[in-house]
């Protein structure tokens, strides 16, 4: 009897193709199927690349963190390779990398989208990680805030009075805001 290892492998994804995803991603992937997403066709094409060289059974798929039909287009490709035993998320911005409101809409609204889409889909016994702060805890949020943070449904976060442009000023409260968040919501 031959054996098909490919019908067998488990899935490891990753949303975001920088050089902290792949580390980690090497550190869990071996003997797994890979699928890697990025905004940039050119960043995927170089990891992928990279990990092929060492071994690694990758695809890849374009996808945009900050948008919804995307995310859960990108899920439903990973479900279709197999068992989705890992799924790592470290897409997200620095408060020097980009203003306030984008901070909010990747690193917050982008990984609920994520956490929405790849909770369902893993396999039992499988293991998510969202990259997340300490800088989350920094911040001063009440119980009522945090609870906000933690339950709203993530197409109604943008719309939250406490995450509106005139209330995050500053792309570091921007940041401390979705790490906390990200804490909340795994």
């Amino acid at each position: 009897m031959i054996l098909d290892f490919n019908e067998i492998k488990p899935v490891a994804v990753v949303l975001g193709a920088g050089a902290m995803a792949m580390a980690i991603i090497r550190r869990v992937a071996a003997g797994a199927k890979v699928l890697l997403g990025d905004v940039s066709e050119q960043n995927l094409e170089r990891a992928a690349e990279a990990m092929r060289f060492n071994g690694y059974d990758v695809e890849t798929m374009v996808v945009n963190a900050l948008n919804k039909n995307e995310v859960y287009a990108f899920a439903a490709k990973a479900a279709e390779l197999g068992d989705v035993k890992w799924f790592v998320d470290p897409a997200g911005a620095r408060p020097s990398q980009a203003k306030s409101q984008f901070i909010i809409d990747l690193d917050l609204i982008g990984t609920s989208y994520a956490l929405d889409a790849f909770g369902p889909i893993m396999a039992r016994g499988g293991a998510g990680l969202v990259v997340s702060s300490q800088a989350g805890w920094m911040g001063h949020f009440t119980e009522d805030e945090e609870n906000t943070l933690a339950t709203t449904p993530t197409d109604e976060l943008r719309d939250l009075p406490m995450l509106q442009p005139d209330v995050v000023t500053g792309s570091g409260k921007a940041y401390i805001v979705a790490k906390r968040a990200n804490h909340l919501r795994v």
